[in-house]
């Protein structure tokens, strides 16, 4: 693959649905509807350019195996049964003894690297215009930002020769060098530049009165992008450390924002939609949703089965022993399905859609274009609520967490008494229990799980806890293990790498 700085004059254009461009060893290109620059070029295609760069980045969430499934197989989001290809890869558990084969290392760096080309594409389209920011421009940066984000949340490490020359940002003195990694600070860069870049062309956009193109404001409207770049800072910021700078640009986001990376209903699905009732590959059995929260409107969830007696609630049993509701059949609009982890536990699924910045609760709708969440206002407000956390004001601390939950139209809690510690099972009696069952509960099935218990060293994965019994006896204890490995396809795509070692 060639280095993006001598690659000037790429054919990969992106219109409508594009490559599926691989990672920093690329073996593979496939490219529909190839346009050299000279044709794309043109302000009348930067709109369904920019979409095929927003559906790069979706492609990331709404696979069967996207980010959402590889982060929530790794943690106590759902309990994945271990029988899908997926599975095999996260073998049986959360011990990732073996590299996952490619996805969702692929189409990450093919995310960000869709966003760069963009930003460069656009740029160099409305400047010709006379144009000096242009909200597609701002729209392209927060699809690396979020890209690189995604990353850094999920792999120890990285390996780059994309983007604003090929190697910015890997370090301050470094040179790009595809024979090693980066680390997750070098990954969070790289999403902290693309924020603020989104920022500072989104500020612009907004000042200049510039329209929403397309008319479309789900996706481009200025100021969305706006307080959506503020928001991507801000995640950025906080999985760095710098605390100043998250608090900074959290606080600029309104408490009910919310944008999404949109689905098109034509060609992309929800991949935990159908997982979940299409399939059964993962149940919320004996998850925090189903022991702990269950009764939390923010993370609504439906018994497709359940035991045929009180005493197998606790246990796995035969097919026999696991009837079905009727709640999740063919007339209700989903699959039918009831049993789970190789029909031994009860299918427990999640009810869960994001509709404009609104949970459908049990009996609503849950389609399966459902859009996931990027930066949402609440998360904003729980960012700062850490901060103060962190700062030892158990006050302001409530305070910010009852804006959040009013936004969810919840009551409001009480200020705790002690900031208290983590534990598993979240016995929700002080600020960090409460703290771990707002982030939890707001973004359950959003991918986001893993990196707050890396940078937590959350006691469910540091004392092995498991959610899933069968797994756990047949593979015996997991092991301490809070990131993926690079993936077997950077190994063997990329001939200046040697892959460290995963085993243990």
């Amino acid at each position: 693959m060639k280095d993006t700085r001598k690659n000037t004059r790429s054919i990969f254009g992106l219109l409508g649905i594009t490559a599926v461009f691989a990672t920093a060893g690329c073996v593979d290109t496939e490219i529909q509807g190839v346009i050299i620059e000279d044709d794309i070029e043109d302000p009348n295609l930067m709109v369904a350019f920019v979409r095929g760069i927003n559906s790069e980045l979706h492609d990331n969430m709404r696979d069967f195996s996207g980010v959402w499934w590889f982060a929530g197989s790794a943690t106590d989001d759902f309990n994945n049964d271990g029988t899908s290809s997926s599975g095999e890869e996260i073998l049986e558990y959360r011990n990732y003894r073996d590299r996952p084969g490619d996805f969702p290392w692929e189409q990450l760096h093919e995310a960000a690297w869709s966003g760069y080309y963009g930003v460069h594409i656009t740029t160099r389209v409305f400047e010709a215009e006379g144009i000096a920011a242009h909200p597609l421009t701002a729209r392209a940066w927060l699809v690396s930002g979020w890209a690189e984000r995604m990353l850094g949340e999920l792999f120890c490490e990285s390996v780059y020769n994309y983007g604003p020359g090929a190697g910015a940002l890997i370090g301050p003195t470094d040179q790009y060098d595809p024979s090693r990694t980066v680390d997750t600070d070098s990954i969070m860069r790289r999403s902290l530049n693309a924020m603020q870049n989104a920022l500072a062309v989104a500020e612009a956009t907004v000042a200049a009165g510039a329209p929403t193109p397309d008319g479309d404001a789900r996706i481009f409207d200025p100021v969305k992008l706006m307080y959506a770049a503020h928001g991507g800072i801000a995640q950025a910021a906080m999985l760095m450390g710098d605390w100043d700078l998250a608090v900074q640009h959290a606080a600029q986001v309104p408490d009910d924002f919310i944008l999404y990376s949109h689905s098109d209903p034509e060609v992309e699905d929800n991949g935990w939609f159908d997982v979940s009732f299409q399939n059964d590959d993962f149940t919320l059995w004996n998850t925090p949703v189903h022991r702990v929260f269950h009764d939390d409107p923010r993370v609504p969830w439906v018994k497709c089965g359940d035991w045929s007696s009180d005493t197998l609630r606790t246990t796995h049993g035969p097919r026999g022993q696991i009837r079905d509701t009727g709640r999740c059949d063919f007339a209700a609009g989903y699959g039918g399905e009831f049993r789970a982890e190789s029909n031994s536990m009860p299918l427990y699924s999640s009810l869960k859609s994001e509709t404009e910045g609104l949970l459908v609760r049990p009996g609503g709708e849950t389609g399966e274009d459902a859009d996931f969440p990027m930066v949402r206002g609440t998360e904003m407000l729980l960012i700062r609520a850490e901060k103060a956390l962190l700062d030892g004001n158990l006050a302001q601390f409530a305070n910010l967490v009852n804006q959040e939950r009013a936004v969810y139209g919840m009551d409001p809690i009480e200020t705790p008494t002690t900031a208290g510690a983590l534990e598993y099972p979240n016995a929700e009696d002080d600020a960090w229990s409460i703290l771990d069952r707002e982030r939890y509960t707001i973004m359950h099935l959003e991918g986001r799980r893993l990196a707050d218990m890396r940078r937590w060293q959350h006691p469910y994965i540091a004392e092995s806890h498991a959610i899933n019994p069968r797994v756990e006896s047949e593979n015996g204890a997991s092991r301490v293990v809070y990131c993926m490995p690079i993936a077997d396809i950077e190994c063997d795509a990329n001939g200046d790498f040697t892959c460290p070692g995963v085993g243990g």
